[in-house]
């Protein structure tokens, strides 16, 4: 699913980028300060915003640790690479916060039951409470976001 929005620069000028040429210029930025390059979305839900900064986050996780696969072995990621992460995700407007946890029977059907794709989302559902879990071994790593 190819995911498109409006960079809002300071003048007001408004430009359409996908989703590559706003993780070019944001991997690019000297600082990192919340929401220092804003952006409007076009999309119809909660779910494709989901599923747009998910898209966004993957392409953080390879580029700054990727093998030569372009895999990403989440179990080594420590917790200074993933507030790097968020802090990127920061800057376009969003927090993004990483749990990993027990791959247990509990976390397992927890995650599912508040699956992004899975929830029926309406005008009372949060943002920060749709999820995204992926089983690496005996980790689940859990991922959500936030509007800032």
């Amino acid at each position: 699913m190819s995911h498109s929005a409006k960079r809002i620069r300071r003048e007001y000028e408004e430009k359409d980028l996908d989703i590559e040429e706003i993780f070019n210029e944001v991997i690019r930025k000297e600082t990192l300060e919340p929401k220092s390059y804003p952006l409007e979305f076009e999309v119809d839900s909660l779910k494709e915003l989901f599923e747009f900064l998910l898209q966004f986050v993957t392409m953080l996780c390879k580029h700054f640790h990727g093998d030569a696969n372009n895999q990403v072995d989440l179990n080594t990621l420590t917790e200074n690479d993933f507030k790097k992460i968020n802090e990127y995700i920061m800057c376009i407007g969003f927090t993004c916060n990483f749990q990993s946890l027990p791959a247990n029977s509990y976390n397992l059907n927890n995650v599912f039951t508040h699956r992004f794709d899975k929830v029926t989302i309406n005008e009372t559902t949060l943002f920060r409470n749709l999820l995204f879990g992926i089983k690496c071994d005996q980790m689940l790593h859990v991922i959500s976001f936030d509007f800032i």
